[in-house]
């Protein structure tokens, strides 16, 4: 009798850890393909960004503080063979970039051309999917962290080493509220002007 529990209490533990180990290789696989995404989006990203660059510096100057930003992060990315601190650069890219609006504002003449906002268009559409791709990298990540630190999962992380996922930081830009009125203005305004053209 003493037997037969000792092998099924083996039986069961042999199962847990298999279910449990294979789980944990789920997740991690989970978060690491949404960090090759997100890795892949900044590299769109940042082939466009001397293009945006250029098109501001026709108006703007060379001597923009934003643009230098953005020059020195594209190239502090490129130069950085670490996925979570590329991610994080990546935000820091948004924030640079979410000022060149402000800067752009001043030049009518730079609104007015269409390859720029042919350019700000797609990089506009690459920051909204590189936002989704950021929360959930930051959802995949927290759910393999809890299974690191809860218990008892946590006891095969530590017999694997495995450590919490750091999560994104994201940009004030993407907490604050959206200013509707605002996105119904530039739809109009994008409307009056492909009617003009």
């Amino acid at each position: 009798m003493t037997a037969i529990f000792i092998l099924t209490a083996a039986a069961i533990a042999i199962l847990w850890f298999i279910v449990t180990y294979n789980r944990f290789v789920a997740k991690n696989n989970r978060v690491k393909q949404t960090e090759s995404t997100i890795s892949v989006m900044l590299k769109q990203r940042n082939d466009m960004i001397p293009n945006l660059v250029a098109a501001v510096q026709n108006y703007a100057g060379h001597e923009n503080a934003t643009l230098t930003r953005i020059a020195g992060l594209r190239t502090q990315m490129l130069q950085s063979g670490d996925g979570h601190e590329q991610m994080q650069l990546g935000t820091e890219m948004s924030k640079a970039l979410a000022d060149v609006k402000a800067t752009v504002e001043k030049y009518p003449e730079l609104k007015a051309d269409r390859q720029f906002l042919r350019l700000e268009e797609s990089i506009e559409e690459m920051e909204y999917q590189l936002q989704a791709a950021r929360r959930t990298f930051n959802a995949a990540a927290v759910d393999f962290n809890n299974y690191v630190q809860m218990f008892p999962s946590n006891i095969i992380a530590s017999m694997k080493h495995y450590q919490p996922y750091e999560l994104i930081t994201v940009p004030e830009s993407e907490k604050a509220n959206v200013d509707v009125k605002a996105l119904f203005e530039d739809s109009t305004n994008l409307q009056q002007g492909s009617k003009s053209c």
